[in-house]
């Protein structure tokens, strides 16, 4: 059985039945929404509208090549303004980027 090519962008989910067995830092629900990017095609395409509001709001104030695909960052980008959003866009790209390089991918902070 081949792997999924887009298990290599991912942290937590690598497959069916590799769900973290604790929750610490919301690990279970960054591995439900890994798993619906890289299961499901049209969560990666540029025209879902979570990656045109990820292009036109978020790309100019941060624009990073760090090897995460932007439609991995749309989706993760849209559920961290879900649950702690509600600022200013500038604050929220801000806090956003901290969460993805201190919390997330600790391993690309220093890349």
């Amino acid at each position: 059985m081949r792997t999924n090519p887009f298990y290599t962008f991912t942290r937590y989910y690598k497959g069916f039945g590799t769900e973290p067995l604790d929750n610490t830092n919301n690990k279970r629900l960054i591995w439900d929404y890994e798993k619906r990017w890289a299961e499901n095609e049209e969560e990666r395409t540029d025209d879902h509208p979570r990656m045109k509001e990820y292009v036109t709001d978020v790309l100019p104030l941060f624009n990073e090549e760090d090897g995460i695909p932007n439609s991995l960052k749309a989706l993760l980008y849209n559920r961290y303004t879900h649950w702690m959003g509600g600022y200013a866009l500038v604050d929220d790209v801000r806090n956003f980027r901290e969460f993805l390089y201190s919390h997330y991918r600790p391993d690309l902070l220093n890349a």
